[in-house]
C-alpha cells in the first residue's frame, strides 16, 4: 500500500470511507459507479503504477509548494505528518487522468508500447505499424487502454464526426480543399510519400487555392483522421499510408456531397 510505503498509518483504502467525490462533495461509496474506486481497476484500464502510487500519495496530504510530481522515493523523504490534512480527501478523476498522462509522456516508448500490446492484441490491431501508432498518440494517452480508440482511423473507411466537425466540413471551400490536397497525394511516388514532404503539399494546396489556415487545415486533418485535434498532421497521413489517406479523402468528399 502507498501509505504503508511512505511510513503512515493505512485508511481503508479498498472503500475510500475517508474520500469524498471532488465533483460531488459527497462521500465516495462503492455506488458511486462514475468513479474507478480499486487499485485493480486502473491496473485493468493501463494507468501507470508510479501515477497511481504519486496521486494516492497526494490524498490527504501536501508536500508543500506548487510541485505534484514526485518518485516513489521523493514522496518518502518529503512525508511529514504535520501536513495531514484534517478534512477529507478530494478523489479528483481528472487530476488523476492528468497525473497518469504526464507520466506516460515521460515514459520509454518501449514501456508503453508493451503496456499497450494486450490492448491492441485483443483489438485485433497488433501489427507491424503498432509501435509507431503507439508512439504516435502516446502524448495523449492518460490510460494505455485508450490506445485503441484513439487508432480507430487506421481500421474504418470512414469516422464518425461529432457536429462541431460536421459543421467545419460543411465548409464552401472544403470540397476545394480535399479535392486539391487528393490530387497532391495521388501524383507522389511511394518514395517521395515521407512525412517531410508532406507539409509541403499541403502548402502548395494553399498556394493554387488561396485557402489557409483552419479552412486549409481542418479539412484536411477530419477527413483523413476523423479528428480536429490529435497529433502532427504529417504524422497521422504519413503512419494512415498515402492510399489509405486518399481512401478516407475520398469517402469523405462523397459523404458532404449528399
Amino acid at each position: 500500500m502507498v501509505y504503508e510505503a511512505l511510513g503512515w498509518e493505512a485508511p481503508e483504502f479498498g472503500h475510500m470511507t475517508l474520500i469524498i467525490n471532488s465533483e460531488t462533495g459527497k462521500k465516495l461509496s462503492k455506488r458511486d459507479t462514475n468513479t474507478l474506486q480499486f487499485i485493480e481497476d486502473y491496473r485493468k484500464k493501463g494507468y501507470l503504477p508510479e501515477a497511481v502510487f504519486n496521486f494516492i500519495a497526494l490524498l490527504g496530504w501536501n508536500p508543500g509548494g506548487e510541485d505534484e510530481i514526485f518518485s516513489r522515493e521523493e514522496l518518502i523523504k518529503l512525508f511529514d505528518e504535520n501536513r495531514l490534512s484534517k478534512s477529507p480527501a478530494a478523489f479528483d478523476q481528472k487530476k488523476l487522468d492528468w497525473m497518469s498522462n504526464d507520466y506516460i509522456k515521460r515514459a520509454e516508448l518501449a514501456t508503453i508500447f508493451e503496456m499497450a500490446k494486450p490492448y491492441l492484441e485483443e483489438a485485433g490491431r497488433l501489427t507491424d505499424k503498432s509501435e509507431k501508432m503507439v508512439e504516435l498518440y502516446k502524448p495523449q494517452m492518460k490510460s494505455v487502454d485508450e490506445i485503441v480508440p484513439l487508432t480507430d482511423l487506421f481500421f474504418s473507411d470512414f469516422p464518425e464526426l461529432t457536429d462541431a466537425e460536421r459543421e467545419v466540413m460543411a465548409g464552401e471551400t472544403v470540397p476545394v480543399v480535399l479535392e486539391a490536397f487528393k490530387a497532391k497525394l495521388e501524383a507522389m511516388t511511394d518514395e517521395e510519400f515521407v512525412t517531410e514532404n508532406i507539409f509541403p503539399q499541403i502548402k502548395a494546396v494553399q498556394k493554387e487555392t488561396g485557402i489557409k489556415g483552419k479552412n486549409l487545415f481542418m479539412p484536411i486533418r477530419i477527413a483523413v483522421s476523423g479528428e480536429m485535434h490529435g497529433p502532427e498532421l504529417p504524422d497521422t497521413i504519413f503512419l494512415l499510408g498515402r492510399e489509405k489517406s486518399i481512401q478516407h479523402i475520398e469517402n469523405m468528399l462523397k459523404e458532404i456531397s449528399k
